[in-house]
């Protein structure tokens, strides 16, 4: 892509970034969600090691258990474009044709619109959470074992989180074109992969062959690696081999995602002159 080509297409990285401003009330909303979830799970997993006669739980202690859960409910709100609704909307109100005829990709469109609403939610809301969640963990409940090199490997892998993550809207987002069911379908596969990228609960807690099977997917990707990363229970030989499969899942599910493009476009047909 020519350097004219990157320029036009910043654009919609901009717009997508003025769009999550726009939108204040959706900004605290998401915030307040946000807070709530980490409360709740913070409250179930101290009940949790308060009756429990282990000091740790699946190799976490309550301090890092608590971190987690503040970690996961940014990171999984962070990350969440909305590029599988936008497909589904261009689809049902017939505006797909009009974005077709455009001089411009449509996939790569997408992809910088949600990458600039992902910037303006880490930075605007990510970011204060997070720093205020780590004063009140390590002051308040005795969190050891944050390094700054871990904070600042965790933000780059937050990137790749939401390229990941907007990789999978527009995959599923090609049964637009032929369900109006999108609703089930997006609420489905949030659920899956919020549970399987460790959103929920760690992977730790999983079974012994689901975490080695889940080790070679793309879902850890999303939630689980970069958290552990900023706790500093990743190496970097760890944080190398997931790495290498986090860019090579992207790569595999954008050409499944293109192939899937190619066939749905097949289905649009544009009336008028």
């Amino acid at each position: 892509m020519r350097k004219g080509q990157i320029k036009k297409y910043l654009i919609f990285m901009r717009s997508g970034y003025q769009t999550v401003l726009a939108y204040r009330g959706a900004i605290l909303l998401w915030f307040i969600g946000a807070m709530i979830s980490a409360v709740l799970m913070g409250l179930v997993w101290w009940a949790i090691f308060y009756f429990s006669p282990e000091t740790q739980i699946g190799g976490y202690v309550f301090p890092q258990m608590l971190m987690y859960v503040i970690l996961s409910a940014v990171v999984s709100e962070a990350i969440y474009t909305d590029t599988m609704g936008t497909i589904n909307e261009d689809v049902k109100w017939g505006l797909i044709g009009m974005r077709l005829m455009k001089p411009i990709n449509y996939r790569v469109q997408l992809g910088f619109s949600a990458m600039g609403s992902f910037l303006a939610r880490i930075i605007i809301i990510g970011v204060p959470v997070i720093t205020v969640g780590t004063l009140v963990v390590v002051f308040g409940f005795g969190l050891t074992g944050i390094q700054w090199y871990n904070v600042l490997l965790f933000l780059p892998m937050c990137v790749l989180s939401a390229i990941m993550f907007d990789t999978f809207g527009f995959l599923f987002g090609q049964l637009a074109f032929r369900t109006q069911a999108m609703f089930g379908v997006a609420s489905m596969s949030q659920i899956v992969m919020s549970f399987l990228s460790g959103g929920i609960v760690p992977i730790a807690l999983f079974p012994a062959w689901a975490q080695t099977a889940l080790y070679y997917t793309p879902f850890p990707t999303l939630v689980s690696l970069p958290v552990r990363i900023f706790l500093g229970q990743v190496g970097w030989t760890e944080m190398l081999i997931g790495l290498a499969i986090s860019v090579a899942w992207i790569a595999v599910l954008n050409v499944l995602a293109h192939l899937a493009y190619l066939r749905s476009v097949k289905h649009v047909v544009v009336f008028g002159g």
